[in-house]
């Protein structure tokens, strides 16, 4: 499963979390964008990469 296939699985909030982190957007930022404390954005975005971690890691279907 490719980045993009993988984040579109992903809850909008774990997604948009990851590609701000990925353009560089500070946490402040993410927080503000997300509208939640800034204390929570690094424990959300670690649930975040684990959860696409994992649908990396799944096998690709083979189409018939």
């Amino acid at each position: 499963m490719n980045r993009e296939l993988a984040l579109s699985e992903l809850t909008p909030a774990y997604a948009e979390a990851l590609r701000l982190r990925d353009q560089g957007v500070d946490h402040n930022a993410i927080a503000a964008r997300l509208d939640l404390p800034v204390e929570a954005v690094p424990n959300l975005l670690e649930l975040a990469q684990a959860k696409l971690d994992t649908l990396l890691a799944m096998p690709v279907e083979e189409a018939d």
